[in-house]
């Protein structure tokens, strides 16, 4: 059995630098293979800090871990660690952390975990607490007991510095308001429909965006200014099963996560498990979305249960909650700039791509006479795709993009502008 499972992960490490859409999946983070004691965790928070470390919230309690470690104190509860990660693997430091402002991490579950406006993290424990941690130390700065015997959420922190924060459970307590110093401001939503395990707000702190895991949904609230009260406005992704959120740096982009294998699909949902999907704010529709590599996509048991992106948004993390395999995956960005150019089109227009032949690169440009979804993708002759150049909603107008086929071999391509009924494909040659 041992070996069919290291099979099976040699060969989805293997796989896993093949494009996928716009990201490109790089495997276990960090690499299982270099310390097992990551093979088989699973997580329920996840971070970036303002250095880029990116910090993991192991759900499974340690026991011998804190054996190890020298620490005799209810052992036999296990012991629940945060481990914090420079961006090539190594652990910080100061990893991992199990003590806190001098509260010891015992079945005390890690909830969920955002990064402050400092650039500090904030970490939401079943203790009930919530505690405000050094990036730089690991150190606690502040921390707050919850007015709950039930487990928070994770929290969501406005531009502001106002730190919301529900229940994993339906109406067990309000979505409450926190100050950068922890304390309470007041209530956002009396009673949050729906379970749910983490949510998010916009920068501007009057929108939320509450995962309603249970009801295939996500609703969002909104208010007219920070003196007013929040209402339900809407509903969106709608058949979406959503267990974590993240905003994409720099753009207005929500990741949700849309599908768990714990649930059912809705009948004619459109949203799959282990997805996450850019649902852009400002347009209202689907933008791009990347995937979890299941490692036997025959009995997919990791769940979606964490994302968190690098400070440039060009990588991300993305965390599952199983004990089959490892914790995380990396992907990293690999979309190309799309330039708009100072051409009027006259139709529906895909260039031929120049140079032809080329190596490594070469200039395709397209053209569309209205707005729409445009999809601009590259296969090789077996009708794999190889990358995907455009992913977005575009306005009228002529586009060019540069094509780097530098990891691919020699041989013809086929390269498709998509843009709603509109569709056309021409062939290109590398020769390198």
């Amino acid at each position: 059995m041992m070996k069919k499972v290291t099979l099976i992960i040699a060969v989805f490490l293997t796989l896993a630098g093949y494009i996928n859409a716009q990201w490109r999946n790089d495997g276990f983070f960090p690499d299982i293979n270099k310390d097992p004691l990551f093979k088989a965790q699973c997580n329920n928070a996840i971070a970036v800090d303002k250095e880029g470390k990116i910090w993991i919230g192991r759900y499974g309690n340690v026991t011998k871990f804190a054996k190890a470690n020298g620490d005799s104190v209810k052992l036999s509860k296990g012991v629940y660690i945060t481990y914090v990660f420079n961006p090539d693997g190594s652990q910080a430091s100061f990893s991992p952390i199990w003590h806190i402002m001098g509260d010891t991490m015992y079945s005390t579950t890690q909830r969920g975990m955002r990064t402050n406006i400092d650039g500090n993290i904030i970490l939401s424990t079943g203790f009930p607490a919530m505690y405000l941690i050094d990036y730089k130390t690991g150190q606690g700065l502040k921390k707050v007991l919850l007015p709950s015997t039930n487990g928070p959420n994770g929290p969501a922190v406005a531009g502001d510095g106002t730190i919301f924060i529900g229940t994993v459970f339906e109406g067990q307590r309000p979505v409450e308001m926190y100050d950068q110093n922890f304390n309470l401001k007041g209530v956002a939503i009396e009673k949050a429909p729906g379970f749910s395990r983490t949510f998010e707000v916009s920068k501007d702190g009057n929108t939320i965006y509450w995962a309603g895991y249970t009801t295939g949904r996500v609703y969002v609230y909104n208010r007219a200014d920070e003196f007013s009260q929040f209402t339900l406005k809407d509903s969106i992704m709608i058949g979406a099963h959503a267990e974590s959120f993240a905003w994409r740096p720099n753009t207005n982009q929500l990741w949700i996560s849309g599908g768990s294998n714990n649930d059912k699909p809705d009948p004619g949902s459109k949203f799959t498990i282990g997805t996450w999907y850019a649902y852009d704010v400002v347009k209202k529709q689907i933008v791009d979305s990347l995937k979890w590599n299941f490692v036997d996509p025959n009995k997919p048991d990791e769940r979606p249960r964490g994302l968190a992106f690098s400070n440039d948004g060009k990588t991300a993390y993305i965390a599952q909650f199983a004990t089959s395999v490892g914790m995380v995956q990396k992907l990293t960005f690999t979309g190309s700039a799309v330039e708009k150019l100072d051409e009027i089109p006259t139709g529906y227009d895909l260039s031929q791509n120049y140079p032809n032949p080329f190596n490594p690169t070469t200039n395709i440009k397209f053209s569309i006479p209205k707005e729409g979804f445009v999809t601009l993708k590259v296969f090789n002759t077996l009708g794999q795709e190889v990358a995907s150049l455009v992913n977005d909603f575009k306005s009228a107008g002529s586009y060019q993009v540069d094509f780097d086929a530098k990891n691919l071999s020699s041989g013809v391509y086929v390269y498709t502008l998509s843009v709603g009924n509109y569709k056309i494909s021409k062939k290109m040659m590398l020769m390198k």
